[in-house]
Order: structure tokens, then C-alpha cells, then sequence
């Protein structure tokens, strides 16, 4: 593991994840372990090196906007399209509602989405992968995009990688839950 993971990965431990409790997942399972990202990703270093991983991690992928589910991803976004200011490839930024909005535009997609482009879905933790598959749906229904990845920041491991193929879109994960057993 390099040395930026390692420390994603520290911060996470030390801000965002609970071991003990009785937590409930986006999925509707249980868990007795918890990662509350938002710490993390609104933290200085922690939104950087997110951003910067994410964009390595699709380098060289033809791409065109970076968007997610509204609130986890929101902050994931803002740092990667800030991150990729200035490249060869900036990567304008959205945020898919979990509703259509009822007022002003009545938008469910909102922000920067290029119209029929290739969209990079990201989201702070994985599980099935449920509310990612509702941006993707929205994205497509709305603004006929194409999403053929979906980065995450943790892959809890239960099942999101392989619901994901199902549909053709890769999975990339930054970390999984096997990286905080100790």
C-alpha cells in the first residue's frame, strides 16, 4: 500500500470508523462496524488525498463529469473536481438527489453533468452498492449518461463489486474493510 493510502487510511481509522455498536447500513442490513466518512472526506487532508486517488485510479479513462448520491458523495465530488482543475482532464462535478427536487427546477441531477457523457459515479463506502445504482439510474433517465466506473473510498465487501459487473460498470475501491482489521 503506498504511503497516501496509508495515511487515507489512518485518517479514516481515527475519524470515521466505530467498531462497537449496533449500526444500521444505506442497505437496511446491521452491522457491528461503522464508517461515518464525513470526517474524513471534510477534513483538509483526508478530501485531498481522496481526490487525488480517485483521479489516479481513473487516469487514462475516458471520462467526461465526477457525481454521486446526495450528502455522502457531495464532498468526494467538490474535492474531485477541485483536484482535477488545471489537468489535461478537468472532470466537472454533480450531485444526484435521492428525489426529485419539488421546487425551482425539479431536478433530480443537479450541477455540472455533461448530457450523454461518460460519468465517474463516487461515493464514500460501499455495501451493496444500492445508493450508487440510484444516481447511475437517475443519470440515465435524466441526462442519458454513460457510467462505466464507480470509485468508492471503502468497499465494505458485501457484495457491491459483483452487483456492479452485473451491470457492466467496473468497481474501484481505495480501501476495504479488510484494511482496518486490526
Amino acid at each position: 500500500m503506498d504511503e497516501r493510502k496509508k495515511k487515507l487510511r489512518d485518517i479514516i481509522a481515527s475519524k470515521s470508523f466505530h467498531r462497537s455498536g449496533d449500526f444500521k447500513l444505506a442497505s437496511g442490513q446491521s452491522t457491528g462496524f461503522y464508517f461515518d466518512m464525513k470526517p474524513t472526506v471534510m477534513d483538509p487532508e483526508g478530501a485531498r488525498l481522496a481526490a487525488e486517488l480517485i483521479l489516479e485510479a481513473v487516469e487514462g479513462e475516458d471520462l467526461d463529469c465526477v457525481g454521486g448520491i446526495a450528502v455522502g458523495a457531495v464532498p468526494i465530488v467538490a474535492a474531485v473536481a477541485m483536484a482535477s482543475a488545471g489537468t489535461s482532464r478537468p472532470l466537472p462535478g454533480f450531485l444526484v438527489r435521492k428525489e426529485v427536487k419539488e421546487r425551482g427546477t425539479e431536478k433530480q441531477v443537479e450541477g455540472n453533468m455533461i448530457d450523454g457523457g461518460n460519468v465517474l459515479i463516487v461515493e464514500d463506502v460501499t455495501t451493496t452498492g444500492g445508493s450508487s445504482m440510484q444516481a447511475i439510474e437517475a443519470v440515465k433517465r435524466e441526462r442519458n449518461g454513460n457510467v462505466p466506473i464507480v470509485v468508492t473510498i471503502v468497499d465494505r465487501l458485501q457484495g457491491a463489486q459483483e452487483n456492479f459487473r452485473m451491470k457492466g460498470i467496473r468497481l474501484i475501491s481505495l480501501l476495504d474493510k479488510d484494511d482496518f482489521a486490526n
